[in-house]
């Protein structure tokens, strides 16, 4: 099995930024990640999505941004 240890640290910079703006009283409604993010995390999460679970991601929803490069994100407001 693929573990996608590099996703860590993409997941890494994400939670940071994610607890400083929870720290503001802020919430983001979307993580957008690259392509090859995004692959990867509908591989690591196959099982809860082919229940019918949303892909969420830190708490967040994930949406595929195909203009990121492979290591990037954006928090949506």
């Amino acid at each position: 099995m693929n573990t996608d240890g590099w996703i860590c640290s993409v997941l890494d910079q994400a939670g940071a930024q994610l607890l400083a703006l929870e720290y503001d009283g802020r919430y983001p409604t979307e993580l957008r990640v690259s392509s090859t993010v995004y692959r990867s995390f509908l591989r690591l999460r196959h099982r809860e999505l082919t229940d019918g679970n949303p892909l969420l991601v830190l708490g967040t929803p994930v949406t595929e941004d195909p203009h990121l490069t492979a290591d990037a994100f954006l928090l949506q407001p």
